[in-house]
């Protein structure tokens, strides 16, 4: 068998020359291994360019197709359910006795003087006045419509007109009537468009009555059977994530109603609102496949849709462009990486040949082109050992687990020899704990088929490591996956340097604040406060994690610049001239020189920076306005005027929390109306009431 180390070798392979060269030979080698060279170089930008264009419209047929079956399964599930739900009203409307009333209720013509009078003789029927058939009738379909969980029923005459109603039913609508009409004059189940009422989303189905000696399906129907259908439980069922599904994927359900594409969301606040898919052909009822923006707000998706059967409805099906598209990412850096190794590897070869042939006689040319040959082959054993001697920790597992493979470094990580760790598992190499978590992995790796990346905390000979694995399905000839290829690298060192940086930031933070309270001793607290409150209505605002970062690290630090300012301007105990304040408002200015240098890795600099700029523009020190000012800097500096009215200066008194909130509301083209909301729900909480009391306590 010719392995891939075998077919390198052959492409590496010079052999040697069985006769001496002839004068002037060389500089026809030259040229000869120059045109061999430009001709490989050539192959190696053409083949992967050739390569990566394949593969990518690969991909792209592999997404078509998934979220096609996808979709079509889904909405083969819904039509089955709601073929279900029209079966569940054949008792009733195929009923001798409701189909013998309809009959008889459609020869009355609405006429409420034949439905008090008893039949005639030559009339057919059920020998009892129309009115007095009426309650039984209504008590049979409110009894039907309970039982089958529909929140009402209509009889309907081939006029539009219900003239018996399940018991509680809303009033019949004008949608109703055209919807019931639409059903007697097809002869068929009519449904109508999914709306929302205030018992959440519902649905009519219109089932046609066919007169008592007629059969059903055959001759005009004399009536229809209007039930309300409960949609909300059966739809967020039907449209629910699937736990096995790739990540990044979305359901959506579509209906189309008074030439408007909308969509059907339960559960949300506007459950029917239209929207627009770029490509729809409204002419066609189709949704084709395409790169398009996503209706479930993620972005730029690929997304292709199924039409549902009965109903003008279809269920879209999404997956983010990012996430779909990870795996041409990934192949395109591994071709680059092979195309400029075999480059390098022929130039090196090429220039070693030359070198050998150009320095020795004719004699020694032939033990020049062995050597030569020793060490091309020298250079194919270097490249098969490259897996050997790579750091990350290399691993191929079959796909209940079992190791076939490990690198050199993954076994010496874990205190093995490579050939004892195959046939062990993760439960047997990590333990039971950790075994369990990258089983989860594993199953997402072989059900999606693409490269899945964990970060996990293990312990190694009983020290505690950090590992980033990167998992990738190994797919065999036939498509199907055959195991999982697993790239473990030890990020220890770096994890432990960030917590270290972590800790050196809050400790210098801590010092800094102490430094600016002990300068102006009206401070103190001032920081704490303010980062306290600036967290919570950041929560309260559903902020990010790094947005709540920011904050705190910024309200900390927002006072360091007046470490450069006089101590007596500082302590002034009356109020501050026009000069003072402009030499105070040079504070942002001194923080933001003190502190450029320091790498956050979050934008403290730039919210500290801003918190001192309003909506309208009137403050400092840049004037910024409006949409320029970000989040961070909008709710640091309301907080911070917050916190600085209900605390003490020497020349006036603090105010009241309920002040501060009136001055800061009769201020909106200043502050940011969400963050003054957002500062008084907060207020009104115990934390928030306790930050206010240890005002006092100070």
């Amino acid at each position: 068998m010719t392995t891939q180390s075998d077919q390198h070798g052959a492409l590496l392979d010079f052999s040697t020359p069985r006769s001496r060269p002839e004068p002037g030979q060389r500089g026809r080698l030259l040229a000869w291994g120059a045109a061999v060279l430009a001709v490989i170089a050539i192959a190696a930008v053409l083949v992967p360019t050739l390569t990566i264009g394949a593969k990518k419209s690969q991909l792209g047929e592999q997404i078509a197709e998934r979220l096609q079956i996808t979709a079509t399964g889904q909405a083969g599930v819904i039509s089955t359910w709601l073929q279900g739900t029209r079966r569940l009203a054949e008792p009733v409307v195929e009923s001798e006795l409701l189909r013998l009333f309809s009959s008889e209720m459609d020869l009355a013509g609405g006429d409420m003087s034949k439905m008090v009078a008893p039949p005639s003789e030559d009339q057919a029927g059920l020998g009892v006045p129309l009115v007095e058939q009426v309650p039984f009738i209504e008590r049979i379909i409110s009894d039907f419509a309970g039982n089958a969980d529909f929140l009402a029923a209509y009889l309907v005459g081939r006029n539009g007109d219900a003239f018996v109603t399940s018991s509680g039913a809303m009033p019949f609508s004008v949608q109703q009537r055209h919807l019931a009409l639409d059903s007697i004059e097809r002869g068929q189940t009519a449904y109508g468009a999914a709306r929302s009422v205030p018992a959440g989303l519902v649905m009519d189905l219109a089932a046609p009555i066919y007169a008592a000696q007629v059969e059903p399906g055959r001759g005009k129907p004399v009536a229809t059977l209007v039930l309300v259908v409960p949609l909300t439980g059966a739809l967020s069922e039907f449209l629910a994530g699937d736990p096995l599904a790739s990540p990044g994927t979305h359901r959506i359900l579509l209906q189309l109603s008074n030439d408007q594409l909308q969509r059907i969301e339960p559960g949300a606040a506007n459950s029917v609102a239209p929207v627009r898919i770029d490509g729809f052909d409204l002419a066609a009822g189709e949704i084709p496949f395409g790169r398009r923006a996503s209706l479930a707000g993620a972005g730029t998706v690929y997304s292709a849709g199924a039409m549902v059967s009965g109903p003008t409805w279809w269920v879209l099906e999404e997956i983010e462009a990012a996430v779909a598209e990870r795996p041409l990412a990934t192949y395109t850096t591994a071709a680059v990486i092979v195309a400029v190794l075999v480059v390098i590897a022929m130039a090196v070869a090429f220039g070693a040949f030359w070198w050998r042939l150009a320095s020795l006689h004719d004699r020694a040319l032939a033990e020049q082109y062995r050597t030569l040959a020793n060490r091309i082959q020298g250079q194919k054993q270097l490249l098969d050992s490259i897996n050997g001697t790579i750091q990350e920790y290399i691993g191929l597992k079959t796909p209940d687990g079992t190791y076939r493979y490990v690198n050199p470094a993954f076994a010496e990580a874990v205190s093995r020899s490579p050939e004892s760790m195959v046939g062990l598992d993760d439960a047997a190499i990590f333990g039971q704990g950790t075994a369990k978590r990258m089983a989860l992995t594993d199953r997402r790796v072989l059900s999606s088929r693409e490269a899945v990346t964990a970060d996990e905390e293990v312990y190694l000979d009983g020290v505690r490591r950090y590992l980033q694995i990167s998992k990738v399905p190994f797919l065999d000839a036939a498509g199907a996956p055959g195991g999982i290829v697993s790239v473990t690298r030890d990020i220890t060192e770096l994890v432990e340097q960030r917590h270290k940086k972590e800790r050196a930031i809050q400790q210098m933070v801590i010092a800094l604040v102490r430094a600016i309270e002990l300068r102006d001793p009206y401070l103190g607290g001032h920081s704490r406060r303010v980062a306290e409150f600036a967290v919570a209505v950041g929560r309260q605002m559903d902020c990010s994690d790094e947005e709540l970062a920011t904050l705190e690290l910024a309200a900390n630090l927002s006072q360091i610049g007046k470490l450069a300012i006089r101590k007596e301007l500082l302590t002034k105990p009356a109020r501050l001239t026009t000069e003072e304040i402009k030499e105070m408002e040079s504070h942002v200015d001194h923080a933001v020189d003190l502190l450029q240098g320091i790498d956050f890795e979050l934008p403290v600099v730039e919210t500290i920076a801003q918190m001192h700029e309003r909506l309208d523009g009137e403050g400092y020190p840049h004037g910024l306005k409006g949409d320029q000012i970000r989040l961070t800097g909008r709710i640091l500096g309301a907080c911070d005027v917050f916190c600085a009215r209900l605390e003490p200066r020497s020349y006036r008194a603090g105010l009241a929390p309920d002040a501060v909130l009136d001055i800061l509301a009769e201020n909106m083209t200043r502050y940011d109306p969400r963050v003054i909301e957002a500062l008084k729900q907060v207020v009104a909480t115990v934390p928030g009431e306790k930050i206010i009391a240890s005002i006092a306590t100070a």
